[in-house]
């Protein structure tokens, strides 16, 4: 049973790099998450070919709770060919065995665009989905939003810059910061993140939503400095600051993933870093943008209508969350309707 020993520095380094090699990779699938979810234990399983190679890896983290079993989460994974059910089968086997009896429910969420025939596919084989069947409570129905704001690069073949993708309108709001003098940099130091730090309460403080703290962030530079997997963007006027974006570059994508700007900037600040977080995607050669999740398509929601000035295209809707149940009675305590339940 193909279960990392992490204390195995050459297995490490070989599930590491199949990892981050993979078009099909996610952030919150790489190694270094679990430093950052320090706070979660961590459990890797992959599969291998006869020659050795690893054809495809899950990692999960798992917390404990008050059921006395434990909930172990694949954020966005598993990291392989989800057209592949027979693999994943296997991989979900291997995954169970590791898990023993320890946990009541592994729940992955990959990036797989929701498809009638594939979610009927995944029940046939066992597993429980919710996605649609909960879009109706909303995008923290789920623990990843369903629909996300994505830039498709294959729409636009000839694109040197964001300029070349988005809609007039959205042209006027990226120029001008650049009228108005603001310069964007990047990087990954101390400097860097106490900057983000401060935008990132002011805007979360302006729209009333809670805010992680800030060690949280430490340990993301910590784990990722030296690489160029994450970096933190930073714009500024006359040495005052304006407005910040965290990404990070994994698999086939650059993920857009925290923001934060002052709230009396008028200068469109925040559209300026992310004309530069798409130029690191498209020098990188990378296939998409993901700026993030919605919670529904329409201009009540102030995430779509923002987001709406960089993407043209509609949302991607992924399949939702794939359970596998290890204990009935408590997925059905905790999880299921009661018109479902066994």
């Amino acid at each position: 049973m193909p279960v990392l020993n992490l204390n195995d520095d050459v297995a490490v380094a070989k599930y590491n790099a199949f990892i981050r090699q993979s078009p099909n990779a996610q952030i919150s699938q790489d190694l270094g998450w679990e430093k950052v979810k320090n706070n979660w234990e961590p459990c890797y399983v992959y599969l291998e070919d006869t020659a050795g190679n690893i054809t495809a890896a899950l990692s999960m983290l798992l917390t404990m709770t008050p059921s006395g079993k434990k909930f172990a989460y694949a954020s966005k994974g598993p990291v392989m060919d989800m057209s592949d059910l027979t693999t994943f089968d296997q991989l979900i086997a291997t995954a169970k065995q590791a898990l023993g009896d320890d946990a009541y429910l592994l729940r992955l969420d990959p990036e797989v665009r929701y498809d009638a025939q594939f979610e009927a596919d995944l029940r046939a084989h066992g597993y429980e989905v919710r996605g649609r069947n909960v879009a109706d409570q909303g995008m923290h129905a789920t623990i990843q939003p369903r629909l996300n704001m994505v830039i498709d690069f294959a729409n636009y073949p000839d694109a040197t810059s964001l300029y070349d993708m988005v809609p007039s309108k959205t042209k006027n709001k990226l120029r001008k910061p650049e009228r108005e003098g603001v310069v964007v940099d990047y990087g990954l130091d101390q400097s860097f993140l106490d900057d983000f730090f401060e935008t990132y309460v002011i805007m979360s403080n302006r729209h009333g939503i809670t805010h992680r703290p800030k060690d949280y962030f430490e340990r993301m530079m910590q784990t990722y400095a030296g690489t160029d997997i994450m970096r933190i963007y930073r714009a500024k006027k006359d040495d005052v600051l304006l407005a910040t974006t965290i990404g990070f570059k994994m698999g086939d994508k650059i993920w857009d993933m925290y923001a934060g700007s002052i709230d009396h900037d008028l200068t469109n600040a925040h559209y300026a870093t992310r004309v530069h977080m798409v130029q690191w995607a498209l020098d990188a050669g990378l296939k998409r943008y993901d700026i993030g999740g919605i919670d529904h398509a329409d201009n009540t929601d102030g995430l779509y209508k923002f987001k709406r000035n960089f993407v043209r295209q509609d949302p991607t809707e992924y399949i939702g969350e794939i359970d596998v149940v290890l204990d009935d009675a408590i997925y059905d305590e905790l999880v299921r309707q009661p018109d479902q339940q066994h």
